[in-house]
């Protein structure tokens, strides 16, 4: 952890021309899926920035999805109409369910938002 060497293929996910990820890719998070890596990152393009995912079997040739996970200017009250970017990713074994948690940049200004894979009810009057 000391002493690092720069990949002579760098770089291993690449802005795409008209893609949702055609002016930059930003802040990849790598996860182990069963045999294959599963990097989310935020791609800036298309109007916003929105949450991709690229995959890889090596760790160093990746394959970007041409879909966003999730568009910017998905939330029906404008919360991220313009970013949707810097992920951090939990999964909760108790409930079988991931988490997403986002930058959003909207309407309202710049928050936390919140996805997940499956409904879960709100909790109110927590601690």
């Amino acid at each position: 952890m000391i002493s690092w060497a720069r990949y002579e293929g760098n770089p291993v996910v690449k802005v795409r021309p008209g893609g949702y990820d055609a002016e930059f890719c930003s802040d990849g998070k790598v996860f182990r899926d069963g045999d294959h890596w599963v990097m989310i990152y935020f791609g800036v393009g298309q109007g916003g920035a929105h949450i991709m995912a690229a995959f890889s079997r090596d760790l160093l040739h990746w394959t970007s999805h041409p879909e966003p996970l999730y568009k910017a200017g998905g939330h029906p009250r404008g919360l991220d109409k313009t970013y949707a970017h810097k992920v951090s990713l939990v999964y909760d074994p108790a409930r079988d369910t991931l988490f997403m948690y986002y930058c959003a940049v909207g309407d309202q200004g710049r928050g936390i938002c919140l996805l997940t894979d499956k409904p879960v009810p709100a909790l109110h009057g927590g601690p």
